[in-house]
């Protein structure tokens, strides 16, 4: 399995930050119906109206889902990526916590 997991790895990642991104876009397109009827009728454009708002989060999440990696990382910022990493890497030091107890 060692050659054959990180393409393993990558496919799962891919369709992982597919569904992420999916869900964003339903959740996005719902908000933005919200924040363009509330910048109507309270009158706001501009960047100060909701509407823009949800643009600069969709951005943002954009570029914390990364979904084809075309972002570079930014020193501090948190992302997908970032995120899935710590958790394989905490992952694979309890697995090895537990095959070393497991031995003794």
């Amino acid at each position: 399995m060692g050659k054959f997991w990180p393409h393993l790895r990558k496919f799962l990642v891919f369709q992982f930050k597919l569904y992420l991104d999916a869900f964003r876009d339903l959740f996005l397109s719902v908000l933005s119906l919200f924040a363009f009827v509330l910048d109507a009728v309270l009158n706001l454009s501009g960047s100060d109206s909701f509407f823009e708002r949800v643009l600069a989060f969709g951005r943002r999440t954009e570029v914390a889902i990364n979904l084809f990696n075309q972002h570079t990382d930014e020193e501090g910022s948190t992302n997908i990526d970032s995120i899935l990493n710590d958790v394989e890497k905490r992952a694979g030091e309890k697995l090895k916590k537990s095959k070393s107890k497991s031995k003794t």
